[in-house]
């Protein structure tokens, strides 16, 4: 039956009441003026009033107990007298409890509240992204993605997993699949799912689990359970390895696909990533049950062929993924998928997660670990496992000592390569050459940075360096070469001979000619001698990770370079001297 307009406005008039009435309790609890003891009944009317608010909008009665009276009673437990603390932080606990029935971070907070390993309180900066993803989800039916990598042991299948209880504590009508590689994995998940919704914290969330009596369960096996009265065909819970079988299962709330590669030993296998990636596309998106049931892929990303990546891919041609304020976290333009990356070691090589990864250990792992193997696993930075001709084994490379028995020339030469795109980095390799034909790589600008914004820095490197050679590669501001020589001119600097290339080659068509120049002639800082925080840092990083053999997310690097090899090695711009000659008359 629809209401009346009456019945609306006086519906309206209610919920503006107890809006009110809540704000004016946070006003007197925050007041300095109102004695203690007196705020102590308040406390246990702000807390009727949230439960009012709740049976008329959970989320938003969840969202103003959340950011608005958390904050205060925090503040009234550290303030207050001893004998008023044990009631303050009764409350506060209580309220954490009411905003852990519709917020997951709360959620999680309160399941570790009483353990001594805490997983969320000693990683939430790294893990906040992943944990307001998994809330949203739960909620707005426009995300249906949500892909999620990160460093091994940071907590991610962690995360998952309390999602799922959590889940049922929204609903015992909701079901799940979790997917693994292995039956150890797969099975120790819905072990702790099944722990979490008998505890005595779950049932004081939700009070529905206190009539069960620590034993929810009507069917219970260790892979698939039924709760007591959830109207389910079959079993809230689905555990299934990925060479299990789905046939006839269904999940309405998500299906959860965990580390579906099991380790190095299979990162190289390019069949089995296709068998995974073919089930994906013909048997398990058809496991759920209608379009409330939405998709968690979680893991490790071992090389651009794995599911996670494969997935991103898809994704990105159904709505293009953006960048967000998060480094580390990408949405596509339509909100229905959500992608989480997240490396070991930040962009300026500081650790992610010094609680699981100290600098010292992370920047041994760094060390002591394959290049491919430490871009995938710890930096979830997928790269070719093969193609990679210019991986630090395959190219001459210089330290610090050997460079100060090198007799390099006084002057340098360089390349430009402008960005084309947003993504793409404004890469100028700058090089000194020997007598006898080798070309060192001494410093450089990579930043993905809008041109307007790298003049002053491109022409401090040009005096810096004493370049006297610089070719351009500019497919679109003709005016570039002008505004370089103009401000060169400037400050009196008439040295530095600028030419403009239009490129009518492909990049990869330029880099396969030009790669045998490099390997031979071309001399790399060593990779002890650089720092990943820098501009040369960041474009070796680039270069070692190319590949011919599989798509990459930067080859402007690598480009950059080869257009100096051929552009200025093999001698495409080398000007012509002037000779003297004998003129007839």
């Amino acid at each position: 039956m629809s209401l009346k307009v009456g019945d609306k406005i006086q519906l309206q008039k209610q919920e503006t009441s107890l809006e009110q009435t809540f704000n004016d309790i946070l006003s007197v609890l925050k007041s300095p003026k109102i004695k203690e003891a007196d705020k102590l009944q308040w406390c246990n009317s702000a807390l009727s009033i949230l439960d009012e608010m709740y049976k008329k909008d959970e989320l938003g009665s969840v969202k103003v107990a959340k950011h608005k009276l958390i904050p205060i009673l925090e503040k009234l437990v550290e303030g207050s007298s001893i004998e008023n603390m044990a009631f303050f932080f009764d409350c506060y606990k209580k309220t954490y409890c009411f905003c852990a029935r519709r917020d997951f971070e709360c959620f999680v907070d309160y399941i570790e509240w009483n353990q001594s390993k805490k997983v969320l309180a000693n990683r939430r900066q790294v893990l906040k992204p992943y944990v307001d993803a998994l809330n949203r989800i739960a909620f707005d039916d426009r995300l249906q993605y949500i892909i999620v990598s990160y460093a091994p042991s940071m907590g991610k299948s962690y995360l998952a997993t309390l999602f799922t209880a959590w889940g049922y504590g929204l609903s015992i009508n909701n079901s799940v699949i979790r997917m693994s590689y292995s039956d150890e994995l797969v099975l120790g998940f819905s072990r702790t799912v099944k722990g979490i919704i008998s505890g005595p914290e779950f049932a004081e969330i939700f009070p529905l689990f206190k009539l069960y009596n620590g034993k929810p369960f009507e069917v219970e096996r260790e892979s698939d359970w039924k709760i007591k009265n959830a109207n389910v065909p079959k079993s809230n819970h689905i555990a299934r390895t990925r060479s299990g079988s789905t046939t006839g299962e269904r999940a309405s709330f998500a299906i959860i696909f965990d580390d579906m590669t099991k380790g190095a030993e299979e990162a190289n296998s390019e069949s089995i990533h296709k068998g995974i990636y073919d089930k994906w596309l013909t048997e398990w998106w058809n496991r759920r049950d209608g379009q409330r049931c939405k998709f968690i892929f979680v893991g490790t990303q071992w090389t651009p062929e794995d599911i996670l990546n494969r997935v991103i891919e898809d994704r990105n041609k159904v709505s293009l993924l953006k960048e967000t304020d998060n480094p580390y976290v990408m949405e596509s333009e339509d909100h229905s998928t959500i992608v989480i990356r997240v490396p070991m070691l930040d962009s300026e090589h500081q650790t992610t997660c010094p609680e699981v990864y100290p600098q010292e250990i992370a920047e041994q792992i760094e060390q002591n670990t394959d290049a491919f193997l430490f871009s995938c696993v710890y930096q979830q930075c997928p790269i070719a496992p093969t193609g990679r001709e210019f991986a630090w084994e395959c190219i001459r490379t210089y330290t610090n000592e050997e460079l100060l028995n090198v007799n390099l020339t006084s002057n340098a030469m360089a390349t430009l390569d402008t960005a084309r795109k947003g993504k793409d980095n404004v890469s100028m390799p700058i090089f000194k050459n020997d007598n006898n034909g080798n070309h060192y790589l001494i410093d450089a600008i990579y930043k993905q940075k809008p041109m307007d914004d790298l003049y002053a820095e491109i022409i401090e490197k040009i005096i810096e360096n004493r370049i006297t050679t610089l070719v351009i590669e500019n497919n679109i501001d003709t005016s570039l070469k002008r505004l370089l020589e103009d401000r060169l001119h400037a400050r009196n600097i008439y040295w530095c001979t600028i030419i403009e290339k239009y490129n009518t080659v492909k990049k990869e068509e330029r880099i396969k000619n030009n790669r045998g120049i490099v390997q031979k002639q071309v001399v790399f800082p060593d990779k002890s001698i650089v720092r990943s925080n820098t501009d040369i840092g960041r474009m070796m990083d680039n270069i070692t990770k190319y590949s011919f053999d599989k798509p990459n997310l930067h080859d402007d690097g690598i480009d950059s370079v080869c257009m100096y090899a051929g552009e200025i090695i093999f001698g495409k711009y080398v000007l012509p001297k002037a000779k003297a000659f004998r003129r007839i008359f």
